[in-house]
C-alpha cells in the first residue's frame, strides 16, 4: 500500500489539483496508476486522500427521471427499486450499468444488491464489515470490462449515498 509519506510534494500537488478540478475517487485512482505509476486500490485511494487532507468536490445531485419512463419490472424479490441507478448513456457502445440494493441484506454483509452490466449480464454484489466488495456473477465465464467496473463503482457509490447508508 502506498502511503502519503512515499509521495513527493510535486505528486501531492498534482493529486490536489485533480481533486480541485472535480475528479472523483475512481478518476484519481486511475490517474495515480496511469500518470504517477502508483498502483492503489479504491479504498487505499480513499485513505490516501484522507491522510493528505484532500477533499473531493461534492457530486452534483442526480436528475430526477422523466415521468414518461416505464417503471422497472418487478422480477427480483427483495430488491428496492427506489435505490436503483443506471450508469452511462447506453447505445453507441457506451457503458451502461444498473445497480440496485437489496431490501433484505445478504448474511455477513452490511449492504448487498444486484448489478446488471451493459451486455445484460448480471451479478450479485455485497460489501462486508471490512469494506471489501464481493461479486458473484450469474455467468461464471463473464468478466466485465474495466469501464463497466468503473461505472459499477460510481453507480454503487451513488446508490449507497442516496439510500442513506
Amino acid at each position: 500500500m502506498s502511503t502519503a509519506k512515499s509521495l513527493s510534494e510535486e505528486q501531492i500537488a498534482t493529486i490536489r489539483s485533480w481533486a480541485e478540478d472535480g475528479a472523483d475517487l475512481s478518476d484519481i485512482q486511475k490517474r495515480l496508476g496511469e500518470e504517477l505509476e502508483v498502483r492503489v486500490t479504491y479504498l487505499e485511494t480513499r485513505f490516501l486522500l484522507e491522510d493528505l487532507k484532500i477533499e473531493l468536490l461534492p457530486e452534483p445531485e442526480p436528475e430526477e427521471p422523466e415521468e414518461d419512463e416505464a417503471p422497472e419490472a418487478e422480477g427480483d424479490a427483495g430488491v428496492d427499486a427506489e435505490s436503483e441507478g443506471t450508469g452511462g448513456e447506453g447505445g453507441d457502445g457506451q457503458v451502461s450499468v444498473s445497480v440496485s440494493i437489496d431490501k433484505v441484506q445478504r448474511p455477513g454483509a452490511i449492504v448487498s444488491g444486484r448489478v446488471t452490466f451493459s451486455g445484460g449480464q448480471g451479478a450479485s454484489w455485497w460489501l462486508d464489515q471490512m469494506g471489501r466488495l464481493g461479486m458473484d456473477s450469474d455467468n461464471p465465464d463473464y468478466k466485465p470490462s474495466e469501464d463497466e467496473l468503473m461505472s459499477f463503482q460510481r453507480e454503487l457509490q451513488a446508490a449507497i449515498q442516496s439510500s442513506g447508508l
